[in-house]
């Protein structure tokens, strides 16, 4: 069975995508073609060069708290240039025609504040740019473009995936969880994540079949000490949700 990825964006929350992917590894089940924003650009980039879940686990671990938060010369108050040398260390440079399978990126345009979904130029390049989460990270320029964090403009970019007629499961890892925040840290993330869920709405429609992944709801976006427990909710949650989520696909064509 084949089926597309669309993977939303949410920082080391995206360690529950790969536990995801290690389930459909075990089922036999076929990406043939891959989208994302923020940090589910980047697995979904890992995806389209040929990496199973477990490469993509390493490579999640091998990165360091100074990869992510160094000083930024430019608006952010960090860059992501620590994050874009590990992803040419081990990719090298590569093109879109260098994949396995069709990848695509989303990126805002900070000027216009429109999504961009990008198949072409340099997918590293495009890649760093979506996980721009400004104004913690500074904004990268695309072409002639300064683009920043695609999801602040579309968190889980499924419709460039169906307009080129692939039937998709998309995977959010920024459920809304209840209750009022209490403190300025739990206020702005409720923000955040209500920010990033408003803009999936029409993408959840969009999908053949769309998973939440609960266990991830009160991980902050940057806590390495989480990533088991994110790995393992992804990985739980799809198993838990796979009889209906396999019937549905099967009842109907997939690419």
């Amino acid at each position: 069975m084949k089926i597309a990825l669309t993977l939303s964006g949410g920082a080391l929350r995206a360690a529950a995508q790969i536990g995801a992917l290690r389930f459909l590894e075990e089922r036999g089940v076929e990406i043939a073609a891959v989208s994302g924003s923020s940090a589910g650009s980047v697995v979904a980039l890992l995806i389209a060069s040929g990496w199973e879940s477990r490469r993509i686990e390493g490579f999640l671990r091998s990165l360091r708290k100074r990869d992510l938060f160094r000083l930024s010369r430019g608006a952010g108050i960090f860059s992501l240039d620590g994050v874009e040398r590990l992803l040419r260390r081990e990719l090298g440079h590569p093109e879109y025609g260098d994949l396995k399978i069709p990848c695509i990126t989303c990126v805002t345009e900070l000027e216009s504040a429109r999504s961009h979904y990008l198949d072409a130029g340099d997918p590293i390049g495009n890649v760093v740019a979506s996980c721009a989460l400004t104004p913690i990270f500074s904004p990268r320029k695309v072409g002639k473009l300064w683009c920043i964090d695609g999801g602040f403009s579309d968190n889980l970019p499924v419709r460039p995936l169906k307009d080129r007629g692939y039937r998709v499961l998309s995977l959010n890892v920024n459920p809304l969880e209840g209750g009022v925040p209490e403190t300025f840290r739990s206020l702005l993330m409720r923000s955040l994540m209500i920010m990033l869920n408003s803009n999936i709405r029409p993408s959840r429609e969009l999908s053949d079949v769309h998973l939440e992944i609960e266990g991830v709801a009160r991980m902050h976006l940057f806590d390495f000490s989480a990533l088991d427990k994110a790995l393992e909710s992804g990985y739980r949650e799809l198993k838990s949700a796979w009889p209906e989520i396999e019937r549905h696909f099967r009842s109907t064509r997939v690419l």
